[in-house]
């Protein structure tokens, strides 16, 4: 392997490891909205707070991603990895849940203030 493509790969590796470990953040917080809401008293401007830093973890995860994304398109040769693979995978499904959380919020609501 030549030392261009090394140090390629170890800089790969390191953006993916940003994009899973962002990633992370946000699914703990996403957890963190679902057992509140799981709760008998909801505050609701917390898990307002908890969605935004959630969604400021996917966006910095998702940033690395286009970053590494654009060089490839850029004309950079980027090797395959497994890591990089499994990163984007990752991203992708939290982001998913984090779309989900988005929409059941307003619907908990809607339903706690019914009750009320």
């Amino acid at each position: 392997m030549e030392a261009k493509e090394e140090t390629l790969r170890e800089n790969l590796n390191l953006i993916s490891m940003q994009v899973i470990l962002h990633a992370g953040n946000a699914r703990d917080t996403i957890m963190k909205v679902f057992d509140l809401l799981a709760g008998d008293t909801v505050d609701f401007e917390q898990l307002h707070q908890l969605l935004h830093d959630a969604r400021q973890e996917i966006t910095i995860a998702h940033k690395n991603q286009t970053d590494m994304l654009q060089r490839e398109a850029n004309g950079e040769y980027i090797p395959y990895s497994v890591l990089f693979g499994h990163a984007q995978d990752t991203l992708m499904t939290i982001q998913s849940e984090l779309i989900m959380a988005e929409k059941l919020v307003p619907v908990f609501k809607s339903l706690k203030e019914e009750k009320s």
